[in-house]
Parts: structure tokens; sequence; C-alpha cells
């Protein structure tokens, strides 16, 4: 039964790829009639294109465009998509040549190029015809009567992002968009899913009777697990209060997005770079997120299910890892050592969307799984131990530790096996081996075809952005980079201090009597060691990785505990010295750490956080490493002392000094505490101290109260900044010199940034007087040194300067709130203007002018929602990637201006999703303003507004399906993919 049932399960999911899926055939249609249109398609290029027009059209062109699927005035800012262009080479209507031209030009001509190639031009028979041209993956060519007249062959498929004419009518446009990555499951597909789902449970209950056959019945769960302890309570209440008020991940806007769009665009895509591929095959707790979001998209909701892996990790650990892990577990510390390892590795590094905190729950599941069989020999712990390692695997790349475990205890595994085979026989065995990680496979490609998943990888590995095996080292190089939430105190701690642990837990498992079960920890120390090294194979290097390892990291935390206070190593004054130097060391790089998060976990930053913990402006990690460099050197030179003394009867003991020394186990626990309340204190002081602004406390606080639009909430947006220039005292003129100033796609007036010149003083605005508003000025181009621009202020008699900084060539809004009892402002320019130079120029003063951002965009607009924000605005809808195509909204919501993460999204070369749309669009800057802090630029607003009228062709969709390894050519990323 074993192998039948093991055999339909394994060959199950491995057909599971190769099965049809339902995909739909999108058509598009256009006339010259109906006007510019826009069909920015995504990926760019159709599956096929048909161009129908005649003759006397393409002469009536003249040297206009008779077709191009890209604007013919594109927006100024966007990055170029290489289209089909078809211009005609005749004389220009209406004039007449000053011979009559004979042969077969004397019809005109038609210029054709595709894809940044050109491919000739083809001469026009005298009289009328029909022109066609039509490209697909394997040629593009010219038809005249139907007879080709210019073929190019390979793959020069244009990029179409709308279609555009000088025409008024007489060309026609029909293509097929590309929607290889939106497709969905088959019923054949399905029943093959049921199929090997059901084998599968029946190959574990088989497994589990022949288990029963041989082996004994042993309780899985200790008596009275379910009974709470305080540890739980502190556990629980810690991860509650930093679910509440705790910083972001960086990537939580990014897999927000994704998550999000979901729903429109059909399949799990990344919806910000590489051609919108499919995350397959990595992608199964998008779709969790997904059902998740639909309750609510908000903060708090969708951070809540990594808080709940998080209370999974601590059960499994305290109820099942550490009484696995020897006697010394019994001991009261070793519970509270474990929620001080827990909650130092959760809070940094995994509360968030990103998918470590799965990987971490699997990876210690698998683990005691292994740990099960090598203890019982149950055949059923190994299989479920391989179900939940594929599984594992399946979230994300770094996943594939989950298999360590069966590494690391591969010789004790090997006998379990050994033993089995008796009563098993040797194909059963390993069919059993086959088809419970088999079983990954459902989730991998779900609803995606074998092509489609194998497309999306080529895709990811044309565009790159990682970085090679050998690279590693870029991790711990960043880990310990000053200043950036990379290389942050809570994470050094959690990295660290575990490192040091496991060096301890591998140097005392040859003692005795520490009461340390030598198989187990051994196994878990290398496990941590090899799933460090495995993550070498993550082409990204961030040390957000590093959450993958939590569950592990915190059992070997405490087991290095165990280590370094075991009675035989501590009276040893050489173990005892090493101890505290190796500790000193960790524990002086965590302290030289910053408190630092990424986007808003930042906002409202302490001052002791923008610099390492301090005392009287020492740095900690500098008392640290000089203290316990002090007391190791004591302890070594009194040891030698007493060992020079001449040997007798009354002989100090050199090991007695280190009686009276503390171990390296209470600087290592000091830190910990200290490093976690930092962080949980510093956001919960910032939570309390700014309930009038945006915190993520506030956020669920707006959000019980029936408030769930996030940061939106507390924005508003300068719609118009001319309609906030102040007034000049007695009507004075401004300026001495003014010109039109561009403040982001409006103009207001200003004035040159050269020579000197004072302006008039500006009145200040009552809510610029009592601190609700900044007075601003944008500031564009790019200034020399010795330049200076500044901001006067007058309060009575007194002025007070202020300089303004310009270091953009990009409009830059400068905020700066006026000083008590201030009641008019000015400019003072003060730039030589030797040497040729085109001078920086800044805008009048201006009060802002603000509208709610909730008015601006009602909730459920669309909107381009770029990543580094789009986890904070729940309530807009982010803008679809449907039926082939990209929408075009509104829209734009994006970071501050000083970040330039989000233009990925926008650049072909990155495969943006929303390249063709911004090429359709101009783009006007609108800045918003936080409530409770106004010199913030906390996000941009852009409307975008078509560069001309353009209609929008509905598509012809229809439902057709495909084997598991269809393919259209490949989805071309411009620049990077040869062209032909």
């Amino acid at each position: 039964m074993v192998l039948v049932l093991g055999l339909v399960a394994a060959l199950a999911s491995v057909a599971f790829p190769l099965a049809p899926v339902q995909q739909p055939e999108v058509v598009y249609a256009w006339s010259a009639g109906d006007g510019p249109a826009a069909i920015p398609l995504m990926p760019y290029q159709p599956v096929e294109l048909a161009v129908d027009t005649s003759c006397s059209a393409v002469r009536g062109a003249g040297d206009g465009a008779v077709l191009s699927t890209v604007p013919l005035t594109p927006g100024p800012a966007a990055e170029p998509l290489q289209g089909l262009r078809l211009t005609g080479t005749g004389p220009v209507p209406g004039s007449e040549p000053a011979r009559p031209p004979t042969g077969p030009a004397a019809g005109g001509g038609l210029r054709v190029s595709s894809a940044g190639v050109e491919l000739g031009e083809v001469a026009l028979p005298a009289g009328e015809c029909a022109l066609s041209v039509v490209s697909d993956p394997t040629r593009t060519a010219v038809l005249v009567d139907g007879e080709p007249a210019l073929t190019r062959g390979g793959d020069v498929r244009p990029d179409v992002a709308g279609a555009f004419s000088d025409l008024p009518e007489g060309v026609a446009l029909r293509l097929t968009a590309d929607t290889r990555f939106q497709t969905t499951i088959s019923p054949v597909k399905a029943a093959l899913a049921v199929v090997a789902v059901l084998a599968l449970l029946g190959m574990l209950v088989a497994v589990r009777a022949a288990d029963r056959a041989v082996t004994p019945r042993v309780r899985l769960l200790p008596r009275r697990w379910w009974l709470p302890r305080p540890t739980d309570l502190v556990v629980t209440a810690v991860l509650g209060v930093w679910w509440v008020v705790g910083a972001i991940t960086v990537d939580d806007g990014y897999i927000a997005g994704i998550v999000r769009g979901r729903g429109d665009n059909g399949f799990v895509g990344n919806v910000y770079r590489w051609l919108n591929a499919p995350e397959a095959p990595f992608s199964w707790f998008y779709d969790l997120y997904h059902g998740w979001s639909l309750i609510s998209p908000s903060t708090a909701w969708m951070r809540l299910p990594s808080v709940l892996l998080g209370l999974l990790c601590w059960a499994l650990l305290s109820r099942l890892v550490l009484p696995r892990l020897g006697r010394f577990a019994a001991r009261r510390w070793v519970p509270w050592a474990a929620a001080l390892g827990l909650l130092s590795w959760w809070v940094p590094l995994n509360v968030g969307l990103r998918p470590e905190p799965w990987v971490a729950v699997g990876a210690l599941g698998v683990f005691l799984a292994v740990e099960r069989a090598v203890a019982t020999r149950k055949l059923l712990a190994l299989a479920v131990g391989l179900v939940v390692a594929g599984a594992t695997t399946a979230v994300t790349p770094g996943g594939l530790m989950a298999f360590v475990p069966f590494l690391v205890a591969a010789v004790p595994v090997l006998r379990v096996l050994r033993a089995r085979v008796a009563d098993l026989r040797p194909w059963p065995l390993l069919v059993v081996l086959v088809a419970a990680p088999a079983s990954a496979v459902l989730l991998m490609v779900s609803d995606q075809s074998l092509a489609g998943m194998l497309e999306a990888t080529r895709v990811r590995t044309v565009i790159g952005g990682g970085l090679e095996w050998y690279e590693e080292y870029e991790r711990y190089s960043t880990l310990l980079e000053p200043a950036s939430f990379q290389g942050s105190i809570g994470r050094r701690a959690a990295v660290l201090v575990t490192l040091l642990a496991a060096v301890g837990v591998l140097g005392a498992l040859r003692r005795r009597g520490t009461g340390i079960a030598a198989g187990p920890a051994g196994r878990l120390a290398a496990g941590f060691l090899v799933m460090l090294a495995v993550m070498a194979l993550s082409p990204t290097k961030w040390t957000q990785h590093f959450g993958d390892v939590a569950g592990y990291g915190t059992a070997v935390l405490v087991l290095g505990a165990a280590a370094w206070s075991a009675r035989l190593v501590r009276p040893r004054v050489t173990a005892l010295a090493g101890g505290l130097a190796a500790a000193t060391a960790v524990c002086s790089l965590v302290l030289a750490g910053y408190n630092l998060w990424p986007f808003a976990g930042d906002w409202f930053t302490p001052t002791f956080s923008t610099l390492p913990p301090q005392v009287a402006d020492v740095p900690l990690a500098t008392i640290a490493a000089v203290a316990g460099g002090l007391l190791v050197a004591v302890l070594l030179a009194r040891s030698a002392w007493r060992r020079s003394a001449p040997a007798g009867r009354d002989r100090p003991d050199p090991d007695a000094v280190g009686r009276w020394a503390p171990g390296p186990v209470p600087l290592v626990v000091l830190v910990l505490v200290g490093v976690l309340a930092l962080q949980v204190g510093s956001f919960a002081r910032i939570a309390a101290g700014h309930r009038d602004s945006y915190t993520l406390a506030s956020d669920a606080l707006a959000t019980v109260r029936g408030e769930p639009c996030g940061l939106q909430r507390v924005l508003s947006v300068e719609t118009d900044p001319a309609a906030g220039l102040l007034p000049t005292e007695d009507g004075a003129v401004p300026a001495p010199r003014t010109l039109p100033v561009d403040v982001g796609g409006a103009l207001v007036p200003g004035t040159t940034v050269a020579g000197r010149m004072t302006s008039a003083w500006f009145t200040l605005d009552p809510q610029q007087r009592d601190g609700r508003l900044p007075v601003v000025v944008t500031t564009s181009g790019t200034t020399r040194p010795g330049d200076g621009l500044s901001l006067e202020f007058r309060t009575g008699d007194a002025v007070e300067r202020r300089g303004v900084a310009i270091d953009d060539a990009e409009p830059r809004d400068h905020r700066e709130l006026a000083p008590p009892g201030a009641d008019a402002v000015r400019l003072v320019v003060d730039a030589p203007t030797a040497g040729p130079r085109t001078p920086a120029v800044v805008s009048l003063p201006r009060v802002p002018r603000l509208t709610p951002m909730t008015d601006l965009l009602p909730a459920g607009v669309p909107a381009v929602l770029d990543w580094p924000v789009a986890f904070l605005f729940p309530c807009v809808r982010p803008a679809a990637l449907p039926d082939g195509t990209a929408e075009l909204p509104q829209w734009r919501v994006g970071p501050p201006a000083a970040d330039p993460a989000a233009g990925i999204t926008y650049s072909p070369g990155f495969g943006g999703p929303f390249a063709a749309p911004r090429l359709l669009v101009t783009e006007q800057r609108m800045a918003t303003y936080l409530a409770g802090a106004p010199l913030r630029d906390a996000v941009q607003v852009y409307r975008w507004t078509p560069i001309e009228q353009l209609s929008t062709p509905r598509p012809t969709v229809t439902e057709r399906t495909v084997s598991g390894w269809h393919r259209d050519g490949h989805a071309r990323v411009p620049g990077l993919d040869p062209v032909g």
C-alpha cells in the first residue's frame, strides 16, 4: 500500500507542472478613426501584431507617421521604449514635383522600424494597393497585396504603449497581448492536485500503520503542555506591544503591492519589476496573505500573521525543542533565556510581511521531525519532515535551509532507514522519501505552467540584481556597517551573540556534566552554522535574511548560555578569559550599532537613537571594550602570578582567581536585555509622544475607530503652490528680478541664485506664525562652492538667518518653521556669477494651501503605489495589470523626493511594469504635509495627466487551454534581451 500510494503521489506531483492551464487570449483592435489610444502592454511586446493600411493612406501621410506604437511626443521624463514606427516617404500632399517620377518610386514608400531596428523601406506600386505589417516571435514582414515585400527573421516585435497616427483614418491595428503569466488552474490540473494530496495523505496513514507495527508509541507533547507559563505571558506581551508600535520592514510595501495586486491581476506577479513575472515557484504564502488582506489591508491586520508565527515558534521551542536538548532544560533560568533569545531575534527581524517568519517556523519544525525520527525510529516523522521542508522551500529560496536538519543528521537518519528496510523493503522506503518532498511542487506552480515558471526565472536572471555565492561576505559587511538599519543594533545583537553561542556549544560537547545532550545539541549548533552557509546561495545579501534562522538561533542561544556557564568550564581561568574576551568583542560590536529602522520606522527617532549608545558622550561600545579588556588582563595576570609561585604544599591554585570573576553569560544577557529594551522602549515612547501624527500605533488605534486609511489619514496635499504665495509688505516689488520656477509641474514666481540680491519682506501667514505650517521655497538646479541662499526671519528688530542648501537639479522643497514671534521672511542670495554656468533658481516664499489626501484620493481610487510606501495606504487601490496591459491611473503615490528606489517600476531595463504608462503622461509633483510633523517629506503625490486625449480600446477576451510547456517566444527585456 505504501508503495502504490507513494508512487501515485510522486507521479501526480511530477506531472502537475506539465498539466494544462487556462490562459486568456486577449485581442486589442484599433483604427485611426478612434484617435490616439492607450494600450500599454505588460510585457511590452504582443504575442503577434498586424497592421492593415493602404497605399493611398501612406501617400496621404507624406513624411508623417502612418502608425507608431509609442507616443509621437512621449512624456519628457519617461525612459523610452522601442516601438513599431511606420513612416511614409512620399511627397508632402499638395506639393507638385518638378518632374513626374516614373517606375516603382512613383508610388512613394513606407519606412519600417521595430524594436529599435531599421527594417528598411518598401517602395509602393503605382495606384491603389493593400499594405499589411505582421510581427510575431519568428518574423516581421511587410506585405503588399498579400505578397511579402520585406521580411526580417527573428524576434523584432515592437514594444507597445498605444497606437498613434498622423492620419485621421485608413490604418487599423490588431494585436494579441502576452498573457503567458495570467494563467489559472485547469480541471485536469486540479484533478491531479486532488489525486496527489489524497495519495500523499494515504501514504502517510499507511506509514503510520507500519510504524505502529514495529515501533513503540511515544508521547509527542509533554504532559500539561497547554498550561500557560510566566514566560508565555512575557513573550506574548512583548510581541503584542511590538506588533502595535514596532517598525515595518524595508520590503513590507513591496510585498503589500504584490499581495493586493493578486486579485485584479489574476496571479501573484512582481508588480514592481521583472515584467510582472510570477513569483513562482516561491509564492504560496502570498496567496495566504492575499486572502488575509481581503478581510482588511490595514497595517496592524497584515502584520498579525508574523506575530502569530512568532508565538508558534515560541511554543515549539518551549514545549518541544528545549526538553530535547538535555537535562539542563529543567533549570529555572532556561525558559527565561529562551524567551530573551526569541525576542532578540523576532523583534528586529521577523515582524512584517516578509517570508522569514515562515522559514524560521518551518526549519524548526523539520528539526523536531528529524529528532523524533532519530529518537523513535518512526518513518512517519521523517516523511512529515520532508513535506514541511518542501513547503518551506516553496516559500522563498532561503527556505532551502529547511533540508539542513536532514543533512547534519545524515548518519542517525540513515540508521533509522536501515532499521526500517526489513519491514518496508527498499522500494517503498525510497518512494516515501521521494513523494514527501515532491508534494512541494503543488505549492510552487499551483496556477502556473512549467513554461511560465521557467520564463519567469529566465527574466529574473536576465535582469539580475543579485550577487554570487562567493560574495556572501557582503551580508556580514553590511551587518557591521555603521549608521545603517541593515547593521542596526538589534540585528547585530541577534546574529553576533548567537554565533558566539554556537562556538561555545561546539566547544562544550566533549565535556561531561554540562547537562547538554550532545547529539541533539551538536546537530542543532552545526545546523545553525550550515544554514548560514546555505544562505550564501541567496542572490541578495540583505541582513533581513538572518530572520530565517530565528528559531534555530534562539535554541543555540540557550545552549550557549548552558555551555558557557557549565561548572567544569568556569573555574578554568584560560577558558574563562577566552570566553570573556570573545563576549567583550561581540558585545562591543553590538553596542557600536545604531537603533535605526527603514522608512516610516525611523520617524520621530529619539536623539539617542541617531548614534550608538553613549554614557557622558563616551560610546558604550568603547566602555565595554575597555572594561572587558581590563578584566581579561587582570585575570590572566593574576593567574600567571600564581602559576609562577614555587612548587610546594602552599602553592596557590591559579584557577581560583576565576571564582570571583563574572562569566561571559551575565555580560551577554545584560547587552541583550538592554538592546531589546532600547528597541521596544524607543518605539513605545514615540507612540506615546506622537499620537497626533502617524505611527503604527496611531494607525492601529485609528483602524479600531473605523478610520482604516493609514498614513493617508494624516496627510494633506499642496495641490496649487501658487495659491500660497506670501504677500509683500506695503505691496513692495517681491524681488529685483523674477522669473517662473518649476515646482514640480507647476510654475510660480522666483528668482535666480546668482549675484547678490535681497528680496522684499514677505508677511507670514497666521499658521506660520504659530508653527503649524512652515515657510516653503522650492529650488532646482545646481550651485558652486561659495554660492549662498538663505531665509531671513524678522522678529521685532532682530533678524535670524537660516541657510538653504541646493543639492539637486530636480525641484526640491525646503521647509523652515518660523522662530517664535517672527512676522516676516525674506530671501537673501549671495552667489558670485563668475564663470559660465546656468544658475540655480528658487521660488518666492509661500505658505502651503492644503487639501486632505482622503479628499483628493477617496477610498478605492486607483493609483500607482510605489513599493517603499505601498503598505501605508490601504484605502488606495493599487493600479492593476490585467489582460496583458498596465492600467493608466490618474495618480501616483511615491516615496520622499530624496528616495530614488521607486524608479525600477518605470524603467524598461528593470522590466518596470508601468514603464509604458509613464510614456503616456506628464507628471505633476504635489508635496504632502504630515500632521504633527510639517517639516517631514513623508511621501510625494503625483498627478498623471495624459499627454493628449487617449481612448482605451476594450479587448476581446476568450479562454483557451494550453499545455504546461506551451510558450509564445520569450518576453523580451529592452536593452538586455537580444533583438532578432
